[in-house]
């Protein structure tokens, strides 16, 4: 069946997106915290120059980022200061103008996608895909949709793991955000867009609540 096109937005520059990735059928992604651990790590490698991440939950099925894309030229000047014996066939096409912009972002998922797909497929002795294809990416479409998807995101486990306190849930960007502890997550422009840590947290008190309430919401 076609995936409708709102699910596969096109990677434009410096867009905001919601990006959800799923596992195929009944599988999971993770079978535990080392999973989970590895993941995250390889998430910060393949998203370091190409995207900035605002928020994200890893539930056992699927994973939800709020994320901008870079600007195009930032993407093409780190590209250019890593050695050439390092780079992948795909970055070298961009920096060749052989690719586009968001050819060279989706490719760059991709591998990000197959990198934890061997990983998990050697540790867990299974074979064959992992992640649903095409990943899906919505546009971010204004200032209310982006203050929804953080909220969003970090009141996931209400629905996919029954947890009513999402604050004590280890595997979303919410303890991060408040964490002093060093972070590749935009945390200063989420707080900042709260307006500060305070205001952060007693909008997820007061707002958090209808998810809990009404589960279809997060369909």
């Amino acid at each position: 069946m076609p995936v409708n096109s709102k699910y596969t937005a096109p990677l434009m520059p410096e867009t905001f997106f919601h990006v959800i990735v799923k596992a195929v059928g009944n599988d999971v992604l993770f079978r535990n915290d080392e999973n989970r651990h590895f993941f995250l790590q390889k998430y910060s490698v393949y998203s370091f120059g190409y995207w900035n991440t605002f928020s994200y939950t890893l539930m056992n099925n699927h994973v939800h980022w709020l994320i901008q894309t870079s600007r195009s030229e930032k993407l093409f000047n780190y590209l250019s200061s890593v050695p050439q014996e390092k780079l992948k066939v795909h970055q070298k096409r961009f920096l060749n103008n052989e690719i586009s912009f968001e050819r060279e972002i989706e490719l760059q998922w991709k591998d990000f996608m197959i990198c934890y797909a061997m990983n998990f497929n050697k540790y867990c002795n299974r074979s064959g895909h992992l992640f649903v294809n095409p990943f899906r990416r919505i546009t971010v479409i204004d200032d209310a949709h982006f203050t929804q998807l953080v909220l969003y995101h970090h009141a996931n486990v209400y629905k996919h793991l029954g947890q009513r306190q999402f604050q004590e849930y280890r595997w979303s960007s919410y303890q991060a955000i408040l964490s002093d502890k060093p972070t590749l997550l935009k945390r200063q422009y989420v707080l900042d867009w709260f307006g500060g840590k305070e205001r952060f947290i007693s909008f997820h008190k007061e707002n958090a609540k209808y998810y809990y309430d009404h589960p279809l919401a997060m369909e």
